[in-house]
């Protein structure tokens, strides 16, 4: 018999937090409107408790530091085998089914995303769930908030009350959208872009991995090459490139990074593709207190991104 891709999903979560090799961590929620994102605020004080990357120290933490959690992945969070990838679960989570499509053979997270990885990802997104809407992201290179140099693309599971991920609704304000254009949002104080996908193409090649894979290959590569242009334009060169990439059922976004911590009142805060999708994640009461009264997150967001260079000239749509 086989089984779909949610219920496997469900099945592997709920044994592996039975039997502890998944560690869920429980959290509460706040919700602030910032520039008209509501955005969503996690505070996980338990999520202290997670290992931390361990550069020095003793002999034995320099060793794990460098121990490869996909290779192999833990049984116990393995959910399915693809072609050339492997489904697994976040073995530290703060939403439920937290999924990661992982490489088998190990690729850099400083490499960008390929057809073979795309298509891996929307049928894992749009199927992971159920009726459930989901959202993929990415942390690709040094300063873009990734855990883990092994290339793995990561899903979750979205709300239903509101625009998900937050970042939509302002999305939605874009006035007759068309797929593979390029956008910037004015609301937005840093480098960004942004491009509405063909539902209809996509759904007409849903059942054969390589149309569906050139087609999201190229819109992928598009909108890199659209951030490049941008931070041509607005950006000193950086050291090394790291952006966050962000997918939806409706659209993809990029967001070049020149930070991964961002200073909030004295309070350093890692933010990753999640916090330009509006979703940040504190592990303290004061980091939770400090987020609520911060007066905008857009400029908390725009520190460790690029900030817009007022005498550019525009060259995509708005």
């Amino acid at each position: 018999m086989t089984h779909s891709l949610s219920t496997l999903i469900q099945q592997t979560y709920d044994n592996a937090l039975k039997n502890g090799d998944l560690l869920f961590f429980e959290a509460e929620h706040a919700v602030k409107d910032s520039n008209g994102i509501k955005f969503e605020i996690t505070y996980a004080p338990t999520l202290a408790q997670k290992p931390h990357h361990e550069s020095a120290g003793t002999d034995d933490n320099k060793k794990k530091a460098k121990i490869n959690p996909f290779l192999p992945p833990h049984p116990a969070l393995t959910v399915k085998d693809l072609e050339e990838h492997t489904v697994v679960l976040n073995k530290y989570c703060v939403v439920p089914h937290h999924a990661l499509i992982v490489t088998k053979e190990y690729k850099s997270q400083t490499q960008p995303l390929f057809p073979e990885d795309l298509a891996a990802t929307w049928k894992c997104m749009t199927t992971a769930y159920g009726y459930t809407p989901a959202m993929a992201f990415y942390n690709c290179g040094p300063y873009s908030g990734a855990s883990q140099p092994h290339k793995h693309i990561q899903i979750l599971p979205l709300l239903k009350e509101q625009p998900q991920p937050p970042i939509k609704a302002l999305y939605n304000q874009i006035q007759e959208r068309k797929a593979g254009q390029i956008y910037v949002l004015d609301k937005l104080p840093f480098v960004h872009v942004m491009t509405p996908l063909d539902r209809s193409f996509i759904d007409s090649c849903s059942d054969n991995p390589e149309p569906l894979g050139d087609y999201l290959g190229q819109m992928f590569f598009g909108l890199l090459d659209a951030m490049f242009q941008q931070m041509r334009k607005h950006a000193e060169p950086s050291r090394e490139t790291s952006y966050n990439f962000i997918m939806t059922n409706d659209f993809m976004m990029m967001v070049p990074r020149s930070s991964e911590i961002a200073n909030m009142n004295g309070l350093q805060v890692s933010i990753n593709s999640l916090g330009f999708a509006g979703m940040l994640l504190v592990r303290t009461q004061e980091e939770l207190n400090t987020m609520q009264q911060y007066p905008d997150l857009l400029e908390l967001l725009a520190q460790v991104g690029f900030r817009w260079n007022p005498d550019a000239e525009p060259d995509v749509e708005q």
